[in-house]
């Protein structure tokens, strides 16, 4: 149903001259970010607009698959959101609600980017979180809490937490040994978007257990096999109009860096391998 032929690399920390994973495919967009100021965790306006006058010249389509660096940008899904011209559901991965109000007045935020997208995007007709740590997800404003719909992945391979963590074998991907429950995650998912309308995707990998790869965020209990296996079954039941994924590693990430960049590698590279 989809091919997502069209890769941009937005790189903003210059973690991606680190990871060589877009470097197998035709033509990737690789978007040099590193000067534009006032967009680290905060984008201010400046910043924003500056981005969005980048991706206007550069002619990057929503229709794609967009990296955009370590989880403080994954503010740029509010900007990818803002640009789609039809009613679309969106589904985020996320171990945070990034609902928050922003600390600084209506700044954008990598904090705040779903509450201001719920809250500004016209187009938006069903929200659908997965991952997100319960603890975090209580402590949202009901006004903003209730439109959107949690999906735990506690039980989407196995019924405990210990057996969530597992090594993940990135050349043989598969869902483990937990089918049921992770069928009922799917259902639980589907249930919640739209019949007809197409869907927007947005991963933080942050909603991945630290055991699996690691990010500059604290993390959750998700398998990225299972991670893998749900964006493949939504592309391949629904229309999406684009995907963005976010966590990278940092440096000032207590970890082996070395490690972590080829982990986090090779996950991008299984993306690209799976949907392009």
């Amino acid at each position: 149903m989809n091919k997502f032929d069209d890769v941009a690399i937005f790189n903003f920390t210059g973690v991606y001259e680190s990871e060589d994973f877009y470097r197998s495919i035709d033509n990737p967009r690789f978007i040099e970010c590193k000067d534009i100021s006032g967009t680290d965790c905060f984008c201010d306006d400046d910043g924003e607009r500056t981005i969005r006058n980048i991706i206007e010249g550069e002619k990057v389509p929503i229709r794609g698959i967009h990296f955009i660096d370590n989880g403080n940008y994954h503010y740029m899904s509010h900007i990818f959101t803002s640009m789609i011209e039809e009613p679309f559901d969106l589904i985020y991965f996320d171990n945070h609600p990034d609902m928050k109000p922003s600390m600084f007045g209506d700044i954008l935020s990598c904090g705040s980017w779903v509450k201001k997208v719920i809250e500004t995007n016209v187009n938006v007709r069903n929200v659908i979180a997965v991952g997100i740590n319960k603890e975090l997800f209580d402590e949202i404003d009901d006004a903003v809490r209730k439109k959107v719909t949690l999906v735990s992945i506690c039980d989407s391979v196995s019924g405990t937490e210990n057996d969530i963590h597992k090594s993940f074998d990135y050349d043989n991907i598969n869902v483990g040994d937990g089918t049921k429950n992770f069928d009922n995650t799917m259902n639980r998912i589907m249930g919640g978007l739209s019949y007809e309308l197409p869907v927007y995707i947005s991963v933080d990998k942050d909603v991945l257990s630290p055991d699996q790869l690691k990010t500059n965020w604290d993390q959750g209990t998700m398998l990225a096999d299972t991670l893998l296996e749900i964006i493949k079954r939504l592309v391949g039941s629904k229309k999406v109009l684009g995907i963005d994924i976010c966590g990278e590693v940092s440096t000032d990430t207590d970890c082996d860096y070395d490690l972590e960049i080829q982990k986090n590698n090779s996950f991008n590279k299984r993306i690209l391998t799976e949907l392009s």
